[in-house]
């Protein structure tokens, strides 16, 4: 058994190298080959250089640089991440989805701060991924950092997904396995992953955005790195070449708004084993506005931007409260600084993407998961300042911890009810992302996706 390591460039991007959402290529495509090999999922990197730019409008800001005087941000907390939308894997030959996770990028504002810990935003992954839980530092030391306008700023990040993240090494051959992948990366609009700060208060002014509005970002000299091995005698009794099967992870996303204070949230997941369903929220109008940081997991919050209290929560299957027989209610105790925070939600939260008693690396805390105050003197969440990075709030349900088997959402429908404490009409934007077990049966003939 022998390992390889592979180099992969896109196979549409310009002569220039340079992909963008802004000049109109905003996908990359990546072939791994069919080839008579396992892939090591966890070996995966997109690599590369980002950097953003404001189009001249005046002699002092010719060269396109970004200035330190712009009032142009993106999500610390994410870092590159931020610039991606979808994530999209496929067969090379027949084209078959094996994975598709729509918004990505907000899969991940709530995937790092739940399987990450404060030391790794700093340490590796600020350099890796230039992500950064000081959204100050992160402005000076990447959006404006002088070496960007020539060189740009390097990255080489892992892609967290399904496929990626199981234990089994993924077959990449045409008689015994997947018949190669083909992977495909969206960016997110400029408007998504940019934005010029938050407002320090409801009565404040907007962010000023002169001049944003031309605002972009840009990757360059993009590659895919991975490892393959030759696999031993013993592993390819695993693959028949008459065809088998191969069992993986995937993460299935959804989208919905709400705006009550009885939130009912139903979706028809069509997957029959269910490992967690997570979620994250945020207001309506600050979805793809360059007002504002699109890709935060805010609390829900009323119009005022105080925060709505949730009350309680009941998590249901074909209408049944399920796995939890009761509802989860407000434990919260009123005159305390963080008295919107609520223990119960929050684990089981984190707790839908790995089992808590083994996750040993978080970021999510009661300082950046709930605003901070009292409810009569708010005015408004200072995101800028927030904690570690940016608030980490979400809601979420793992369904099964024991067997890792995970439960039947094929014909019974997945629902949630919320009371929230919203006194105002504010919709919000709900993304619900869902971890499944999932088996692609392959033959000579091809394969099938069997969710």
């Amino acid at each position: 058994m022998s390992n390889h390591n592979l180099e992969i460039s896109p196979s549409n991007v310009l002569s220039n190298g340079i992909v963008s959402f802004k000049n109109g290529n905003p996908v990359l495509s990546f072939v791994i080959g069919e080839q008579d090999r396992l892939l090591l999922g966890k070996s995966v990197r997109l690599c590369g250089k980002f950097r953003c730019r404001i189009q001249a409008d005046d002699a002092a800001n010719a060269d396109d640089v970004v200035a330190a005087n712009d009032n142009l941000f993106s999500s610390a907390r994410l870092g590159v991440y931020g610039a991606i939308d979808q994530l999209v894997w496929k067969s090379q030959e027949t084209h078959q989805v094996i994975e598709h996770i729509k918004h990505y990028n907000r899969f991940m504002s709530s995937y790092l701060p739940a399987t990450t810990s404060l030391c790794d935003s700093i340490s590796h992954l600020s350099e890796t991924a230039l992500c950064l839980p000081n959204n100050l530092v992160y402005k000076q030391s990447v959006l404006d950092n002088p070496a960007q306008a020539t060189t740009g700023n390097s990255f080489c990040i892992s892609l967290p997904c399904g496929l990626l993240n199981g234990t089994a090494n993924i077959p990449l051959s045409s008689t015994w396995g997947l018949k190669g992948l083909l992977l495909e990366i969206h960016l997110a609009p400029d408007n998504n992953f940019l934005n010029a700060g938050e407002k320090q208060g409801a009565a404040a002014a907007d962010p000023v955005t002169t001049g944003l509005n031309t605002a972009s970002y840009e990757l360059s000299d993009v590659s895919l790195v991975c490892e393959v091995i030759d696999p031993s005698p013993e592993q390819l009794k695993q693959y028949p070449a008459s065809g088998g099967t191969f069992e993986y992870n995937s993460i299935s996303s959804y989208f919905t708004s709400i705006n009550s204070t009885n939130a009912i949230v139903n979706f028809n997941l069509g997957l029959k084993r269910v490992l967690g369903v997570f979620m994250n929220f945020i207001p309506s109008t600050r979805i793809n506005n360059l007002l504002y940081e699109g890709l935060a997991t805010d609390p829900i919050k009323n119009s005022t931007f105080a925060p709505a209290q949730i009350e309680k929560v009941s998590f249901l299957r074909g209408g049944d409260k399920f796995p939890l027989n009761y509802d989860i209610d407000y434990l919260g105790t009123d005159g305390i600084q963080y008295k919107e925070w609520d223990s119960q939600i929050s684990r089981n939260f984190i707790n839908a993407f790995k089992n808590w008693a083994t996750n040993e690396r978080v970021t999510t805390n009661v300082s950046n998961t709930f605003e901070v105050g009292n409810e009569s003197t708010y005015t408004a969440f200072d995101e800028l300042n927030t904690p570690d990075g940016g608030q980490g709030f979400g809601v979420g349900m793992a369904y099964d911890v024991i067997s890792d088997q995970g439960v039947d959402f094929s014909r019974q429908a997945w629902g949630m009810q919320m009371n929230v404490g919203l006194t105002t009409d504010n919709p919000h934007g709900v993304y619900l992302f869902a971890h499944s077990k999932q088996t692609i049966a392959y033959n000579a003939n091809g394969l099938q996706v069997m969710a």
